[in-house]
């Protein structure tokens, strides 16, 4: 009897002693100090890309927390950790996921501001992305893809044109026609540089007696113009003078018509004018018999 509660015991002391190792055990594989307290933070990032859960939280460099949930919430990603207490996360703090191996490894990386003002337990963090090694393979394969088609491309390109035999003719004809156009210009060119030469030489030409026939003339034209302005000087004082005279005329005129003076009277009166026409038409008759008869002056003597 005595000797199974001996083995009794000795059974209940390994199995309290293994308990105690898988716990302890357990806290060591999953970095978890039954010492330490926790405070739970949700970080917003636009993407994750290679983070996984119980990847680590470092605070400038220093592991004090680890990823506890990962979950997509609208069009961003909300990663859940867990942070010693004994941190104070200031607001102005950078909090990014970052790279950390060459297999795509990932952690949460903080870095801790200087301000006064701290982030409280279950607050919501923005968070940004640092591209790493698995982003450059992504763009390497996306870089691959576009490569594999351009090649295609170029292959189908080449196929069509410069492998085909219809193209080769084609392209031979143009550029056989293109050398006969270059040849027509050269002739063209050739042909029409001596005129050209000509014409300008002789355009030369004329500039040089234009500019000489200027030169001559400016001397009798700047004294015609001197004379024009003289002349309308002059002109201006003779239309002075007609104008004096036109008023001295309408003057005489209106006094011929009036009746208060001799001419007045003699140029109105009718009976006056018509005996005057008579007396000149009398006359007229005389003279005219005097010139074709002569005249007989007879002298009686007493």
């Amino acid at each position: 009897m005595k000797k199974n509660t001996s083995l009794y015991l000795a059974v209940g002391l390994v199995v309290l002693l293994a308990i105690i190792i898988l716990i302890f055990g357990l806290f060591f594989l999953n970095d978890k100090d039954p010492r330490e307290a926790f405070n739970t933070f949700y970080l917003r990032f636009t993407q994750v890309s290679t983070l996984t859960l119980d990847d680590p939280v470092k605070i400038n460099g220093v592991k004090l927390g680890k990823v506890e949930d990962i979950k997509l919430s609208g069009n961003r990603v909300l990663v859940t950790v867990r942070i010693r207490t004994d941190v104070k996360i200031p607001k102005n703090s950078e909090v990014r996921v970052q790279n950390i191996g060459i297999m795509g490894e990932r952690q949460i990386g903080v870095i801790l501001g200087d301000t006064s003002q701290v982030f409280a337990p279950n607050d919501t963090i923005n968070g940004h992305f640092d591209a790493g090694i698995a982003e450059a393979l992504g763009l390497a394969g996306e870089l691959f893809d576009s490569t594999k088609v351009l090649i295609e491309t170029v292959r189908v390109v080449m196929d069509s044109t410069i492998a085909s035999p219809e193209f080769s003719q084609k392209f031979k004809g143009m550029v056989n026609k293109a050398e006969n156009l270059e040849d027509r210009l050269s002739m063209l060119v050739d042909e029409t540089d001596p005129q050209l030469k000509k014409s300008l030489k002789n355009l030369n030409d004329a500039t040089v007696k234009v500019n000489l026939l200027l030169d001559t003339a400016a001397a009798p034209i700047g004294g015609l113009v001197t004379d024009a302005r003289g002349l309308m000087g002059d002109a201006h004082g003779v239309v002075v003078k007609l104008d004096s005279v036109t008023d001295r005329l309408v003057s005489i005129t209106q006094k011929l018509q009036s009746k208060d003076n001799t001419a007045g009277i003699l140029l109105n009166d009718r009976v006056l004018h018509d005996d005057l026409v008579k007396t000149v038409n009398s006359a007229d008759s005389l003279f005219r018999i005097i010139l074709q008869d002569g005249l007989d002056i007879n002298v009686d003597f007493f």
